[in-house]
């Protein structure tokens, strides 16, 4: 119990540590690969990306894998909100009191002042994104509640539908606001090998391409052309800010599948 007490620690240092940090997170692909571990020998650390957006006074994301074990220890934070995302294994996710266990893919959101817990469901290890946030507006806790709270959402029970266009397919999770986002859009793509998501293009909200499966290359750019092209794979994640033009294809031999996060 000691050891997963500094989990939360750690994430602790993690949130406020950086939240006083002035550097503007910048667009490029952040490897999981070579990224430092810290932990304990029940889970490990690796703090990905941090720093400011353009709503935020901070962003994280770290990926966090469980070993099989007790429970991680029933935390509140009421100065940020949480994003999972499970990316291998299987997830026991409890938020106020109410369990529900979670494969690869699913997703919760957890408000400011619920608690919550995280254990590790599978045989093997278990790994998940945090991602965790704060506005640089003030907290709207009544527009968070209005919207439907914290929630999480199962891979199964969010429906495919497949492009027209023959290039893959897509989850919508959802799009909705929260306590600390006026909108916050989640969707997750299957792009086919050889297809390109779409032509380059940009909007206001900065965005997140996290990488589940596959291997696919980033479009980063001022403009339509003459940008960066940087290989993003298994484990990545390409942080995109605020109307940079972008797009991604699937150089690879088989469907990539990745998760396309809006915020603002």
């Amino acid at each position: 119990m000691k050891n997963m007490k500094w989990f939360w620690v750690l994430l602790a240092a993690t949130v406020c540590g950086r939240a006083q940090v002035t550097n503007q997170i910048r667009s490029d692909v952040y490897a999981l690969r070579g990224t430092p571990v810290d932990g304990s020998s029940i889970y490990a650390f690796q703090s990905m990306v941090h720093g400011i957006a353009t709503d935020f006074s901070f962003m994280h994301i770290n990926a966090v894998t469980l070993r099989k074990g007790p429970s991680l220890p029933i935390s509140t934070s009421r100065t940020f909100e949480e994003m999972i995302i499970v990316k291998d294994g299987s997830l026991k996710i409890t938020i106020n009191g109410e369990a529900k266990t979670v494969g690869r893919g699913s997703v919760a959101i957890i408000l400011p002042g619920d608690t919550r817990s995280f254990s590790n469901a599978a045989d093997g290890e278990t790994t998940y994104y945090d991602l965790t946030y704060r506005s640089k507006n003030p907290p709207d806790a009544e527009r968070g509640k209005k919207a439907g709270g914290s929630f999480v959402m199962d891979w199964n029970d969010v429906k495919y539908v497949p492009r027209d266009d023959g290039k893959g397919g897509t989850r919508q999770f959802f799009s909705r606001a929260t306590v600390m986002g006026q909108r916050m859009d989640l969707h997750a793509t299957t792009l086919n090998p050889g297809q390109m998501s779409h032509d380059p293009h940009h909007h206001r909200a900065e965005e997140m391409i996290i990488m589940l499966d596959g291997d696919a290359e980033m479009y980063l750019g001022p403009a339509e052309k003459d940008g960066r092209r940087k290989r993003i794979t298994n484990g990545d994640i390409a942080y995109l800010v605020s109307n940079e033009y972008h797009n991604i294809t699937n150089v690879g031999t088989k469907p990539a599948l990745y998760f396309a996060f809006q915020f603002e």
